[in-house]
C-alpha cells in the first residue's frame, strides 16, 4: 500500500513500492495523461513533477514519491 498525493488528491493505491510511478499514475490512479514512451528516461513522456521537479516517472519507484506531492499533466 501506498500513500501519494496527486494533483493534490491524496491516495492509497495497492501497488508494490518498487513499481515504477508511471504504471501507479496510469493503472491505479486512473490518470492516463502521463504517457509511456521509452521506459528508460530519455524521451520525456513520462514527465511529471515531484515536489516541483521534473522527473520521469518511468525510473522513479512509488517509494520514492510517497509522501510527496505529484503533479501531473492533469493537474
Amino acid at each position: 500500500m501506498a500513500r501519494l498525493t496527486i494533483n493534490g488528491k491524496s491516495l492509497e493505491l495497492k501497488v508494490d513500492p518498487s513499481t515504477p510511478l508511471l504504471w501507479a499514475i496510469r493503472e491505479q490512479a486512473g490518470l492516463t495523461g502521463t504517457k509511456y514512451g521509452c521506459g528508460v528516461a530519455v524521451c520525456g513522456a513520462c514527465t511529471v513533477h515531484l515536489e516541483g521537479k521534473a522527473v520521469r516517472s518511468c525510473v522513479v519507484p512509488v517509494s520514492v514519491a510517497e509522501g510527496k506531492q505529484v503533479t501531473t499533466i492533469e493537474g
